[in-house]
C-alpha cells in the first residue's frame, strides 16, 4: 500500500524507506520504543516499533528499505503504522523507484529513442563508438541515472531524458546550418554527460560518488570516452580529438566547471544545447510545483527568485492606465 492511501484501521504491508529512527524512553516502565520515519515516493509516515525496539534500532541504518507489516492508527491527528514486523528484504524483492522521484517519461521507451538516435548516426567512425560505450548494461546503470541531485531532472531517469533532450535541440540547430556535422555534435551530445552515470549513486536520496566528489562526470566522461576510442583500431585521430573536445567544453565556461571552452561549431551547439535543457527542465519543474490558484511561485533558492504562473486578475487596470 501506497503511503498517500493509507487510512486509519488500514492493516499494511510493503517496502518502505527508512528516513529517521529515535529511540524514545516509554513514560510508564523501563526501557525505549523505536520511533522511524517510513517513506515512499508518494509521502511519509512515522512507524512505531514498542517491543525489542531497542534491538531492532541497532540493526538499522538510514537509508535501509525495509518490509513492514502493521496497523494504521491515529496518534495526535497525525497517521502512524503501528508495526508487528520490520524486516530487511532482499534487494531483488524491490526497486529504487518505488522511493525515489522518477521521470513521468517511459525509460524503456526513453533508451529505445536513444538507442534509434545511435543508429541513425550515419559516420561508421563515431556509430561504433557509440555502441561501444552504450552497451546493455551499461545502457540499464544509464537508463536509471539522474541528470543532477538538485538543479535539474533529479530523478531517476533524469539522464537519458537530459541526454535526449539535448539531442533533440542539437538536431533542431542542424537544420538552419546545413554546414554542421551533425555525426559529430550528435555523437557527442549523447556521450556529454556519461560520467554521470558514475558520479551519482541511487541510496536513500540522490548521492554523490567519493569519484564524483574528487573528478567530477566532466573528466570522468572524458576519461570513459577517450579510453573506449583506444580499444577501437584505428579510430580517426581528428575525429577523436573533436568529440574529446566537446566533452570537456559542454559547460561553456572556466567558472562554471569547465576545463576548456568550446573551440568548434559542434561544441559550441552542444554547450547552449545542454544549458537550454537544463535551465528550461528547471523553470519547468519550479512552475509545476505551484498550487492551484497560486500565480507565483514560491521563492526558489536556486534561481534566486519567483517565477510567474499566469492568470493576471488586474491586466485591464493595466490597460487602462
Amino acid at each position: 500500500m501506497k503511503i498517500k492511501d493509507m487510512l486509519e484501521g488500514n492493516n499494511v504491508r510493503g517496502h518502505y524507506l527508512l528516513t529517521r529512527k529515535e529511540l524514545i524512553p516509554f513514560s510508564s516502565k523501563p526501557g525505549r520504543f523505536l520511533l522511524m520515519q517510513l517513506s515512499d515516493k508518494t509521502g511519509d509516515i512515522r512507524g512505531i516499533v514498542w517491543e525489542q525496539g531497542e534491538k531492532l534500532a541497532a540493526e538499522l541504518a538510514v537509508g535501509d528499505v525495509l518490509e513492514v507489516e502493521g496497523r494504521v492508527a491515529v496518534f495526535r491527528e497525525s497517521l502512524q503504522i503501528v508495526c508487528s514486523s520490520v524486516l530487511k528484504p532482499l534487494p531483488g524483492q524491490y526497486s529504487k523507484e518505488e522511493f525515489l522521484p522518477t521521470s513521468t517519461r517511459d525509460r524503456k521507451a526513453m533508451l529505445g529513442e536513444l538507442v534509434g538516435l545511435i543508429d541513425s548516426v550515419t559516420d561508421g567512425d563515431c556509430r561504433r563508438l557509440l555502441q561501444a560505450v552504450f552497451s546493455d548494461e551499461f545502457l540499464e546503470d544509464f537508463g536509471m541515472a539522474p541528470a543532477a541531485r538538485s538543479m535539474h531532472q533529479a530523478y531517476v531517469g533524469g539522464l537519458v531524458e537530459h541526454t535526449l533532450n539535448v539531442v533533440r535541440v542539437c538536431d533542431t540547430v542542424v537544420q538552419l546550418y546545413p554546414k554542421v556535422d551533425r555525426d559529430i555534435l550528435v555523437t557527442g551530445a549523447l556521450l556529454h554527460d556519461v560520467g554521470k552515470v558514475e558520479e551519482y549513486a541511487l541510496g536513500a536520496g540522490i548521492e554523490i560518488t567519493d569519484m564524483g566528489r574528487l573528478l567530477g562526470h566532466v573528466s570522468m566522461g572524458y576519461r570513459l570516452v577517450s579510453d573506449m576510442i583506444q580499444t577501437l583500431p584505428d579510430f580517426p585521430k581528428e575525429m577523436a580529438l573533436r568529440i574529446c573536445h566537446m566533452l570537456l567544453s559542454h559547460h561553456g565556461e572556466l567558472a562554471w566547471g569547465s576545463p576548456k571552452e568550446p573551440q568548434t561549431v559542434e561544441a559550441c551547439i552542444l554547450h547552449h544545447a545542454d544549458n537550454l535543457d537544463g535551465q528550461v527542465s528547471k523553470f519547468m519543474e519550479i512552475l509545476e510545483s505551484g498550487a492551484p490558484g497560486q500565480r507565483w511561485t514560491n521563492y526558489d533558492q536556486r534561481l534566486g527568485r519567483s517565477l510567474f504562473i499566469g492568470d493576471v486578475d488586474d491586466l485591464a487596470n493595466l490597460y487602462e492606465a
